[in-house]
């Protein structure tokens, strides 16, 4: 399993809605594509699929806030919140019309940044995301935070037993992002989907019109997006389309690189400006 990338990354520090974001770009030969990991994540999420994407992008990748060197502030961790900094961050970086690929959390942030702007980006590719709230995701959101509590050797040793197929260094690179990350990700987002429980989340999405693709997996093999809601999103939102991968869990541009990169390739590049 592929882990660090060979093409050179560069970084720098954006100052957004009184934070720090700190921001990866990978040197590429096409236009800027934003990458918006998921919750515990970083921009080194994506190490796996730089290499595929240099070709024809310029991956740009922002730790979000609360997430490895971005600023930690004491609370400010819900979709609006992260939504805000994505809007500020393409301002200071002049981009007009993006093209964003989210994964999760990351998903769920591309989404509701769109939904206020539903026709400018040129194209979204949500990986993975759930697309609704509750009761459901508790048992989720509870392991991250015993995860969080832990020693990054403690959390190392919790990944190998629950992914024996991953690398102790990608066990350990992933340990260590889950630890640093600060708490009240976890904890501002548990609660508001519980009080989201049984509320109609796609409704708050249908007014998006740029192009959308939703990439997700089966729900007993980890997916966390349920088959009537990959539905719904193609039946409700006006220029949407969903591809499920088969026997695929929850982080398909790790664990399932080459099905995930011959669905979003394709994509990406016919919407690619």
């Amino acid at each position: 399993m592929r882990l660090l990338p060979t093409t050179p990354a560069s970084t720098r520090s954006h100052a957004v809605n009184g934070i720090d974001l700190h921001v990866t770009t990978w040197p590429g030969n096409g236009p800027p594509l934003l990458l918006l990991h998921g919750i515990s994540g970083t921009a080194a999420s994506w190490w796996p699929i730089v290499d595929d994407l240099t070709p024809y992008f310029t991956p740009i990748a922002p730790d979000l806030r609360g997430h490895g060197d971005s600023t930690s502030p004491s609370h400010g961790y819900l979709y609006d919140d992260y939504a805000a900094d994505v809007d500020a961050l393409l301002a200071d970086l002049a981009i007009e019309r993006p093209l964003i690929l989210g994964h999760s959390l990351g998903g769920l942030v591309t989404l509701w940044w769109a939904r206020t702007q539903p026709s400018r980006a040129a194209a979204l590719l949500i990986e993975d995301s759930p697309l609704r709230s509750g009761h459901d995701f508790m048992p989720a959101f509870d392991r991250w935070l015993d995860l969080n509590a832990m020693s990054a050797a403690e959390a190392a040793i919790a990944y190998a037993a629950e992914y024996p197929h991953w690398s102790p260094e990608l066990c350990r690179h992933r340990a260590a992002q889950m630890t640093s990350t600060a708490r009240n990700v976890f904890a501002e987002l548990r609660a508001d989907s519980l009080a989201h429980h049984g509320v109609d989340r796609i409704a708050e999405i249908v007014p998006i019109t740029s192009p959308a693709l939703l990439v997700h997996g089966d729900p007993d093999r980890g997916s966390m997006v349920h088959p009537n809601d990959a539905a719904a999103f193609v039946t409700r939102l006006v220029n949407a389309a969903a591809v499920r991968i088969p026997n695929a869990g929850h982080a398909l541009h790790l664990d399932h690189r080459e099905a995930f990169l011959n669905v979003a390739l394709p994509f990406l590049r016919q919407h690619a400006e």
